[in-house]
């Protein structure tokens, strides 16, 4: 398994117009093609100072390529949601391909940085891919995993939108179903990230700390 870092430069996408307009960090935490070739549907994050976040918003949800935004606004100027674009080349050459998206992140130059994971031969085919779009693409660094590593940006992130939706609070203002739709996702599937996601959170919460059941077995020996 490799772990690719690759600059691009979009040609077309509301990403290269939203951070051509504004003084913003775009993150791609997701990305897949629609049926019938319509396009793709991104999850996704931007970061900007507090007083721009209704202006980018609204520039987004003006943009003729652009559909079906729902964003929820988080903390300190932090947009996060979903849409989906009938124009952007590079994600879409990306959502059809066969690797692992880690993440995708503006850049100051207004590239957009890919942290890849898959084979050599997907990482290959998806640059060949890229170059056959037209989408000019920079390969910054390869690298192979000798290890396990965890995928945490995508599961931290869903979990942020749980969170903010109102999924964890008693009663839940929303359900699973209804937050699975939301991230266009199964509730099967989102079920599953949730609890890899969550047994992260606590793994890394409890981590070096004396083992509870080890302490019970002292006290209380079978």
């Amino acid at each position: 398994m490799l772990e690719a870092v690759v600059q691009i430069t979009p040609p077309h996408s509301w990403i290269r117009r939203i951070t051509s307009n504004f003084p913003a960090v775009i993150r791609v935490l997701d990305c897949r093609t629609l049926p019938q070739k319509e396009g793709v549907q991104e999850l996704f994050e931007i970061t900007s100072s507090p007083e721009l976040s209704e202006k980018i918003l609204d520039y987004l949800r003006q943009d003729d390529y652009v559909y079906d935004v729902d964003v929820i606004k988080g903390r300190a100027g932090r947009l996060i949601g979903s849409l989906k674009t009938k124009k952007c080349t590079a994600c879409r050459t990306f959502a059809a391909a066969t690797c692992f998206l880690e993440s995708a992140t503006t850049k100051p130059d207004g590239k957009l940085e890919w942290v890849l994971l898959g084979s050599d031969s997907m990482v290959k085919s998806l640059l060949k891919e890229l170059e056959q779009q037209g989408v000019v693409a920079a390969v910054i660094k390869i690298a192979r995993l000798e290890e396990e590593q965890e995928l945490t940006a995508r599961q931290e992130n869903i979990l942020q939108i749980a969170l903010e939706k109102g999924y964890y609070e008693f009663p839940k203002r929303i359900t699973l179903r209804q937050l699975a739709k939301v991230l266009d996702i199964s509730p099967a599937t989102l079920t599953e990230i949730l609890r890899r996601g969550q047994k992260r959170v606590l793994q890394e919460h409890f981590k070096g700390r004396p083992s509870v059941l080890a302490r019970q077995e002292k006290v209380f020996p079978s």
